[in-house]
């Protein structure tokens, strides 16, 4: 009996039983069994997915999950700004597709992507990537990596939502710094004299893009059906946060 509980030690679990009812033995039991315990065992670090209409908080979820579990933000709007910079030809597309509201090409994208995330520290430390996919060529892209996720949350808003929380968007051109009127104001009043309204936040744009974007995510669904979770946003930054670092945390 010694080199059993000396074999199996973290998996034996003593039980009083004495003196109690069959069926509350049994309630008991099934409790400790639902019970989730560490393991010391080495865990792919998480690959997660945001996905949703524009507006529905993606980039600050991301941002916020990166910093909680140590992982990497890629984030597809960056990358394309960062592309515009380096490389004009290319970035004129990418600001035309941005203030109309349109689909960027996948050759200009997925280069991008794929790039980034055979980069080491994807592979080391996990990543969070959002607006990316939203294609089947893209989707595709990811299959002929080999980059499966962990776990793809779509976010869902309302077209008056999106257009709501996008309306209240502004940046700083003298930062580049972004605010929301409506959640995060500048502090100071000369900031806020010289803030303006980016052309794809207008009502007309965000609108265009929510649409298109609907289509897509019911593709995308179908996709990933075994690792999609549906959030609704229209809930406090907390509260989103926190269901989404349990559903990484816990997935199911």
């Amino acid at each position: 009996m010694k080199g059993v509980r000396e074999a199996f030690n973290q998996f034996i679990f003593e039980h009083d039983a004495q003196d109690k009812a069959q069926v509350d033995v049994g309630n008991e039991l099934k409790k400790m069994l639902s019970l989730r315990f560490k393991s010391n065992a080495p865990r792919r670090p998480p690959r997660v997915i945001v996905l949703g209409p524009p507006g529905s908080g993606r980039e600050t979820q991301s941002e916020l999950i990166a910093q909680q579990f140590g992982l990497v933000h890629i984030s597809a709007r960056q990358l394309l700004k960062a592309e515009i910079q380096k490389n004009p030809q290319t970035g004129k597309i990418i600001s035309a597709c941005f203030d109309e509201g349109k689909d960027i090409p996948d050759e200009i994208i997925n280069p991008l992507i794929e790039k980034r995330l055979k980069q080491s520290d994807c592979r080391v430390n996990g990543w969070v990537m959002e607006g990316f996919p939203y294609s089947k060529a893209q989707v595709n892209l990811l299959k002929a990596v080999r980059v499966k996720p962990s776990i793809v949350f779509i976010f869902e808003a309302t077209e008056d939502e999106s257009a709501r929380r996008l309306g209240n968007r502004r940046v700083d051109p003298t930062t580049g710094a972004i605010y929301n009127l409506e959640v995060n104001p500048p502090s100071d009043e000369a900031t806020s004299s010289r803030l303006i309204e980016m052309v794809q936040d207008s009502d007309e744009v965000v609108r265009k893009a929510y649409n298109n974007m609907k289509e897509k995510l019911i593709m995308l669904e179908e996709a990933y059906r075994p690792v999609v979770q549906n959030v609704q946003s229209e809930r406090t930054i907390e509260e989103m946060n926190e269901h989404l670092a349990d559903a990484i945390t816990n997935p199911l």
